[in-house]
């Protein structure tokens, strides 16, 4: 009997496609495990912080600046935002032309 020497070209595509999604799959596959592991990694590293008293300090700062609250009840003296406090001086500044002679 005489042997051919002819590659199967059918075996080898399929063996060939076979290997090209198993390294698809697990490539996606590390990468999820990796961003996964990150994110319980990070989050580790955050709730093990200590928290210093100059965090708490910008922290109460942060929200004085950035909230409305009381300075007087009886006379109405309400303490703004600072983004509204710097638009409304811009716009009263943008109004009164006389403010420009100075």
């Amino acid at each position: 009997m005489a042997q051919y020497d002819d590659v199967n070209a059918g075996a080898i595509s399929v063996i060939g496609f076979i290997s090209i999604v198993i390294t698809f799959v697990i490539i996606v596959a590390s990468q999820v495990l990796y961003f996964q592991y990150q994110e319980i990694e990070t989050a580790r590293k955050y709730a093990a912080a200590p928290t210093s008293p100059a965090d708490v300090e910008l922290t109460s700062q942060s929200e004085a600046l950035n909230s409305y609250t009381w300075i007087d009840r009886d006379k109405g003296i309400v303490s703004q935002p600072i983004e509204d406090s710097i638009q409304n001086v811009l716009s009263k500044l943008n109004s009164s032309p006389e403010s420009t002679d100075k």
